[in-house]
């Protein structure tokens, strides 16, 4: 038993505590909001399709990619007392771009949009306390022409994915390449970024052949595959440039060359950001992670719009508010960041793109990862895909 003194000094101390609970109230959560801006009607996610407009494959929005960064999230809101939340804005058709950042008082906006959409909002977000992360848009325009201080680009670029691809013949010894072109004006780009990739690592273009899809008998020289890569020179892969989105041609192609080649490109092995097949450095977890939420596995596009919230949930949590400014500077900063893909991701600081490791798959299968051994860098390996500080026309020093 206690003494009547000490039991008045217990309830002393209580009712001290319960004044001080009084007068200093908990503290609440601030809350960090993530923009996610995509078009209500965009091309990029119609049904892939086959002959007589068969469905092959949907193509799904990539917007649960966010939600699995913020289910991530939930435990640091808790010791943090920060909050991420998600406000999705779909533009309607023929809506200005800019009109999503208009009425909002966000800083940070995830892009799933195009690359013409992605160049306007970039110009409406200029000098303005904002960061716009591209998820979606490969251009290498956009890196190079566009050149914004107020853009970070997760997604790979195009230049990326074919240096990936030249690493890989060059790598396995496949150094003649014959290069199938298509009529469509993203053919032509996406076969001079192979060429460009293709003399950056020592590959050769044996011929540069341009296909046309259809089956007229009068156009067969153009549209029939074996007389397609029936060259008097001999190759050993054949690069397939097709941006058509249901990939008609390059579907073709595997196992109807003339010559017993690999085939590379649009069909048979890709460049991708993001594989559902890759098992390592805790992958699995996270693609299992994503199937709860999506039902579906996860692509390229779900990883980079995953990525772009983990850059900003974790800039936020290493800078220790929510302060806009500190947050950007820290997502600039050669801080590195888990991309779930080996080595770790960063943003280049001249033209903020994010380094990172790209996959090489066919559709049911991982064959190996870039950069390869080999391809050597001065200060980072994953800077030999892509524009390199030297190569690119875009300075933005880091700013």
């Amino acid at each position: 038993m206690l003494s009547p003194s000490l039991k008045g000094r217990g309830s002393l101390v209580a009712r001290c505590c319960l004044a001080l609970l009084l007068l200093c109230p908990i503290a609440r959560a601030d809350t960090l909001t993530i923009g996610y801006v995509e078009l209500a009607t965009d091309t990029r996610y119609e049904p892939e399709r086959g002959a007589e407009r068969m469905v092959l494959a949907m193509r799904d929005r990539p917007f649960p990619g966010l939600e699995v960064a913020l289910d991530e999230a939930k435990p640091l809101s808790r010791v943090l007392h920060r909050d991420f939340v998600a406000e999705r804005i779909s533009l309607p058709d023929g809506a200005d771009p800019a009109t999503a950042l208009q009425g909002r008082d966000l800083h940070f906006y995830i892009l799933d949009l195009p690359a013409e959409a992605v160049r306007r909002l970039a110009d409406a977000a200029r000098g303005k306390d904002i960061l716009l992360l591209n998820a979606t848009a490969p251009d290498d325009s956009l890196r190079r022409d566009l050149c914004a201080r107020e853009v970070v680009h997760v997604t790979p670029s195009q230049a990326m994915l074919t240096d990936a691809l030249a690493q890989y013949l060059v790598f396995r010894k496949w150094r003649d390449v014959l290069l199938l072109q298509g009529p469509r004006p993203g053919d032509a780009v996406l076969a001079d970024a192979f060429d460009h990739s293709a003399h950056k690592f020592g590959a050769r273009i044996t011929a540069r052949v341009p296909f046309k899809l259809g089956n007229d008998p009068r156009e067969r020289e153009q549209n029939d595959i074996g007389l397609l890569t029936a060259t008097s020179r001999d190759y050993d892969a054949v690069f397939v440039a097709d941006t058509d989105p249901d990939l008609e041609f390059a579907r073709a192609v595997p196992y109807r060359t003339t010559r017993p080649r690999p085939v590379i490109g649009a069909a048979g092995l890709m460049a991708e950001a993001w594989h559902w097949t890759w098992d390592r450095y805790g992958a699995p977890q996270l693609l299992n992670r994503f199937l709860a939420k999506a039902g579906r596995p996860m692509t390229g596009l779900d990883w980079s719009v995953w990525m772009a919230a983990k850059l900003v949930i974790q800039a936020s949590t290493r800078s220790h508010n929510g302060d806009f400014a500190q947050i950007r500077t820290q997502i600039l900063s050669d801080a590195s960041y888990d991309g779930v893909k080996g080595l770790a991701v960063n943003v280049r600081p001249w033209d903020h793109q994010l380094r990172q490791a790209i996959l090489l798959a066919t559709h049911d299968a991982v064959v190996d990862s870039a950069p390869l051994p080999g391809f050597l860098h001065a200060t980072n390996e994953l800077d030999t895909l892509g524009d390199d500080a030297p190569e690119t026309p875009c300075h933005l020093a880091g700013g």
